[in-house]
């Protein structure tokens, strides 16, 4: 796994090459911000992880993310919370990404922390790094099969920083929400590393 800033191990992958046409069918929801959030309609078929309609489906929705990604290192200020997006994404593709009980955890605590640590994100994520590096034996919970109400979408229609923000906190909200029956799980594992 590495730093807050980078895409942690097995984290989805670069490539500014894509771009793609996007929508979620489902209902639309507000972030906790004032602003609110949406996403834009198109065609296309429904990513296997979250739900988007998108061109190319899975594929395309990997490329949404490659495109924020792209945005991110182009423009340091959408960054800021690039290790929530990044678990955000994560848990919503936990086939790909949440394979092993340890990539869950990893992913599953960074949301956890994101949400409910602000403030000691560096601190305690660096914490559950070397926690998991020492191969603690974990047992990987069912997963939820619906993951929020937003995806990635929301998060690449977003075009100024407010509205960026308002998206990234809604969509990691909606998705720790989705998993409210692994909090007790995360906030154990979190709690292993708190000092």
């Amino acid at each position: 796994m590495s730093s807050a800033a980078n895409t942690t191990a097995g984290a989805p992958r670069h490539d500014r090459s894509r771009s793609v046409k996007t929508t979620d069918r489902r209902r639309r929801r507000s972030s906790p911000a004032s602003t609110p959030v949406s996403e834009p309609p198109a065609t296309g078929t429904p990513c296997s992880g979250c739900g988007l309609v998108v061109e190319g489906g899975v594929e395309g929705c990997q490329a949404l993310f490659d495109d924020e990604s792209a945005r991110e290192y182009a423009d340091i200020r959408f960054a800021a919370r690039r290790r929530m997006i990044v678990d955000t994404y994560c848990l919503q593709h936990p086939e790909r990404y949440c394979a092993s009980a340890k990539s869950l955890a990893a992913h599953l605590t960074g949301l956890c922390i994101a949400i409910e640590h602000r403030g000691r994100e560096d601190e305690l994520n660096a914490a559950i790094q070397r926690w998991l590096e020492r191969r603690p034996e974990l047992e990987k919970p069912p997963l939820p099969k619906a993951r929020g109400p937003l995806t990635i979408a929301a998060v690449r229609a977003a075009t100024d920083l407010v509205d960026h923000r308002a998206a990234v906190d809604g969509w990691a909200r909606g998705t720790w929400d989705a998993y409210a029956a692994l909090h007790p799980i995360a906030r154990t594992w979190v709690a292993r590393v708190v000092g």
